[in-house]
This record gives C-alpha cells, structure tokens and sequence, in this order.
C-alpha cells in the first residue's frame, strides 16, 4: 500500500466529541483533541465543534478527513437519523471542505472497520460487531468490510421488540438511575449491590439482542465496543450470559464473545480510515 499523509478523523458521540490524526498503514493516532458534546445545544453547535477542534489538527493539512456519527447514515453519507441530534439536512462533509476532502459513516461501521483491520477482528472472516455506549448499535462484518444494508440501516440492534436501546444504553441508564453507566459500574466495583443489580439488569436485555442477530446470521465471534461494554465487567458478563441463554443452535452457543481491542478509539481510527479507503483509495 502506497503511504499516504496522515487523515483526520472526527469521531461524533453523544457525549464526547475527539478528533485525531491518524497514519492509516499502522493505525497510530499522532495527536488529538476533544471536548464534551453536549447535544443539548442541537446540531449546529456541536457541528462547530467539531470543524473547530478539526482546525487545530489541520496544519499542516490532512489527507482527507473521516467523520463517524453516532446516528444512522445511509449510503451516501448523508445522516438519516436525530437520537442524539439532528444532522439530517446537513452538509456535514462540506463543513470540513477547507480542511481537506471529507466523508461520513456510522460511528459503529467505523469501529468495525477499524477492528477488522487493525483489532480483534483481523482474525476472523466474520463478525458481529456491538458497540454499547451512550446508544447501541451494530454491524456484522464479512472478510473485513461492515455491512450496510440497502439504506445504510443494518445498525439497529437496539431497535424492534427487545428495544436494548430503551433499556439498556448509557442514556437510558443516565435517563433512568440519574447517573452515568460508568459511575454504575464504579460503584458495582466497590461493592454496591443496587448498581450491580442494574448493570445486570441492562447486560441481559444487550445480551438478549446480540442472541437474537446471532441467530440471524450466524457470525463467527461476537466483537463488543464502547465505553459500557468494556467499562463494566458486570455489564459484559450479564450480556454474555444471555447471548448463550437464547441463542438456538447448539453449535453456536459457544460463540466467541470478545472485547474489542481498539477500545474507544475504534471509531476515531475507522473514521480516518474509512476516508483514506473512500476517497484517497489507499486501502
């Protein structure tokens, strides 16, 4: 692969927003830079943000900049969705147009990416991946390249009758308890069997969910990211537990169940790298 300079990628959470230069042949992150989203303020401003943040890793210039969204975005990069906030008739590429050609992706397609090439799921020609964060989503993932449906909606495993998102995301623990699922899992940590119950709780409807997709397309391992899944054990060994409960066949019930190993920088480095792969063709 020709070395190319180093990408930007603008990584768009519900809580934080981190931008990062990234050399795209190694996956090392150079610098970067973040601050709170706060998504109370509606798109525009964190938009502003994030070009913001953007310009101070932008001397000299990136290569191309990658922005992952932690919403729906469908084939042509255009966000289709407002949980968080609301993109959907933004030019959000053209925002970065100074800076360096742009594109956007679901932040869960990103991370995945990211984990095929350069994290847990190099080692295997399939897998799902689920990331549980502030919002839960996902993607499976086929000899290295995430699957995005017919719409750019093959994300939605917090969606339908489960409704994992309801009840098991950061949000809707915050929504629900008052405080973050981090602080729940510190707490769990130091022994509070109240947050313990919770985190439990949760896991098992995420864990429902996961069964559910893995009975729908039989992956080789399931891959779980974000900063409730790899911030709580609890969390993660209850969602463990019921993936085995309900899934069917007995010959995938001993499915591998991983932490991804980019952690939370998976999204961030696929961002980078999905804009290296689409519009500098260096992957």
């Amino acid at each position: 692969m020709t070395r190319v300079a180093l990408t930007l990628g603008v990584d768009v959470g519900a809580t934080t927003i981190v931008t990062g230069l990234v050399d795209v042949d190694t996956g090392e992150i150079h610098s970067s830079r973040s601050t709170a989203s706060e998504v109370h303020r509606g798109g525009a401003a964190v938009l502003e943000d994030c070009v913001r943040l953007a310009r101070q890793l932008a001397d000299p210039a990136p290569a191309a900049v990658g922005i992952s969204v932690c919403e729906a975005v469908d084939l042509e990069g255009h966000v289709t969705s407002a949980f968080s906030f609301d993109w959907r008739h933004t030019d959000v590429a053209g925002a970065f147009a100074d800076i360096a050609p742009a594109c956007v992706d679901s932040d869960v397609r990103a991370a995945a990416l990211a984990e095929a090439v350069w994290g847990t799921g190099r080692r295997h020609a399939s897998f799902l991946y689920v990331n549980a964060g502030s919002g839960i989503s996902s993607t499976l993932v086929v000899d290295g390249t995430p699957y995005a449906g017919a719409h750019g909606n093959a994300i939605l495993i917090g969606a339908g009758p489960i409704d994992a998102e309801a009840a098991a995301s950061g949000t809707a623990l915050r929504r629900r308890h008052g405080v973050s699922g981090l602080d729940l899992a510190r707490a769990a940590e130091a022994g509070d069997r109240a947050a313990e119950r919770i985190l439990e709780e949760a896991g098992g409807v995420l864990g429902e969910a996961i069964a559910f997709a893995v009975n729908l397309v039989d992956p080789e391992v399931v891959v779980v990211g974000g900063g409730l899944a790899l911030g709580s054990e609890t969390y993660s060994s209850a969602a463990e537990a019921a993936m085995r409960k309900h899934i069917w066949a007995e010959s995938a019930k001993a499915i591998p169940f991983l932490g991804g190993d980019l952690g939370t920088d998976a999204a961030l480095l696929g961002a980078a790298l999905t804009a290296s792969t689409r519009l500098l063709g260096s992957r």
